[in-house]
């Protein structure tokens, strides 16, 4: 198998064995090859122009474990590398729309993503500077602690956005952080589509997408879980290079060190570099613990620890969160009152009251006994009779005429209750689900025991919302 060579001409030109030739028109004479720039495994990069003449980048899909260019066109090595090949530009595209999307003034900008010479491109931005990695080698190009700490942060808020995208840059390193003419970095070359391919690829498997000293454990651990927090690592350990001038130690043999319960290599900027913020060096240091859990966990999270601006504005975003939770109770509150105040009263009948009268015990009757003739006929007639009829309804107005006390219905206060029991769930319901969808979970008490104090307020006696 062919493998890319670069090599120089005329002292700094590099050539690539396998690369378009000056001059390749792509995309029907929308974009012009002018020169090769730089190839990895998995693809080449090339300077060219673009029909409105604007200076751009071209970067061709060429995973070249399994293809091989015949003329201009791109072709699998063989029929079995065919279906590996063509999802692998399938991913190469995927990638290209997401990075499309961010939209972020420090990460590369995408022009198109399209498909030529049986295989895809991208048209890139062209970004006039040169890479960390430049600026860490040459001697003269020392920045000061300030001008690192604004890089990085800039750098952090172009990862949160990537990270908030639900992806993974999976490969920064100095070469991939390029400065440009107004000193802002811009992040390039993600490597996201590499590393699908290379869990899903038997070819591409022994091809690990890691750079030893930037690159976090995990990164060579096939299937194993990746995260934020090790895109984490490798900013810290790019910025740990460009701060102490050297490259940390390889991730993998600090954990065989740990493992072996010996020394961690590692030598920490907190303690040992002058100039910088103590907290600032820390931070770097704690992105780079060779356990994921003992790391910075978000992007945000590091810049809130060290960019005193992000600090006042997490304040602020707080305050503002506090007063519109504690708005819609204070409503939520008042429109229960209201509610309560305005709930009808239960229509029951009444009747009027009555003096009421001394209830006296009946007389009993005397029985004198009966002749057996007329006791006889008085059996005849009884059982001769119908079935005794049920008792009559009761007779209010007789038992009222013969002393016996009715009782008043007294009016019902159970559906003003019953609505204000229900008004006071709805604004406890409604402030608790505010708190979650807020993520105020972990303040629930200092939101809830004002409101309970208020609804509570609002009983006024054995009446009130609860009783």
């Amino acid at each position: 198998m062919a493998e890319l060579q670069t090599t120089f001409e005329d002292g700094d030109e590099p050539v690539c064995n396998e690369a378009l030739p000056a001059g390749t028109v792509l995309l029907n004479g929308q974009y012009t090859i002018e020169r090769y720039l730089s190839s990895g495994g998995f693809g080449i990069t090339y300077f060219a122009r673009d029909s409105l003449d604007r200076r751009v980048v071209i970067k061709e899909c060429y995973p070249e474990a399994f293809c091989s260019r015949e003329n201009k066109t791109v072709l699998a090595r063989s029929r079995g590398h065919m279906q590996e090949f063509r999802s692998f530009v399938e991913m190469f595209v995927r990638e290209a729309h997401s990075i499309a999307k961010l939209n972020h003034p420090n990460i590369v900008g995408v022009h198109q993503v399209f498909e030529d010479n049986q295989t895809a491109y991208m048209a890139l931005d062209l970004i006039d500077g040169k890479d960390l990695l430049e600026t860490i080698e040459l001697s003269d190009n020392h920045l000061a602690p300030d001008e690192i700490k604004g890089l990085l942060l800039k750098v952090l808020d172009a990862i949160s956005t990537v990270h908030e995208q639900d992806m993974l840059h999976r490969d920064i390193s100095p070469d991939n952080i390029l400065i440009d003419a107004w000193d802002n970095p811009v992040l390039i070359d993600f490597g996201a589509a590499r590393e699908e391919a290379s869990k899903k690829s038997r070819a591409l498997s022994a091809v690990l997408v890691v750079k030893d000293g930037y690159s976090p454990q995990e990164f060579y651990i096939a299937g194993s879980k990746q995260t934020p927090c090790s895109d984490l690592y490798a900013l810290a350990a790019t910025f740990y290079h460009l701060i102490s001038g050297n490259a940390p130690p390889n991730s993998q043999a600090r954990l065989a060190a740990i493992a072996g319960n010996k020394p961690d290599p590692y030598q920490p900027l907190a303690g040992r570099i002058d100039g910088y913020e103590l907290e600032f060096l820390e931070t770097i240091d704690v992105a780079m613990s060779v356990f994921p859990q003992d790391r910075i966990q978000s992007a945000r999270e590091w810049m809130l620890k060290i960019d005193d601006r992000k600090r006042r504005e997490a304040a602020l975003e707080k305050a503002q969160s506090n007063q519109d939770i504690e708005n819609t109770v204070v409503q939520l509150i008042l429109q229960a009152r209201q509610e309560a105040a305005q709930a009808p009263e239960a229509v029951a009948p009444e009747i009027d009251e009555e003096p009421e009268v001394e209830v006296k015990p009946r007389e009993p009757e005397i029985l004198l006994p009966e002749e057996p003739l007329t006791t006889k006929l008085v059996h005849e007639e009884i059982d001769a009779a119908p079935p005794p009829s049920p008792p009559p309804a009761r007779d209010y107005v007789r038992d009222m005429a013969v002393g016996t006390v009715v009782p008043k219905r007294l009016k019902s206060s159970a559906p003003r209750r019953r609505i204000k029991r229900k008004a006071a769930r709805l604004v406890l319901a409604a402030a608790l689900i505010f708190c979650v969808l807020d993520g105020q979970v972990t303040r629930m008490t200092e939101v809830f025991a004002p409101l309970v104090e208020q609804v509570m307020r609002l009983q006024g006696g054995g009446d009130g919302y609860f009783g």
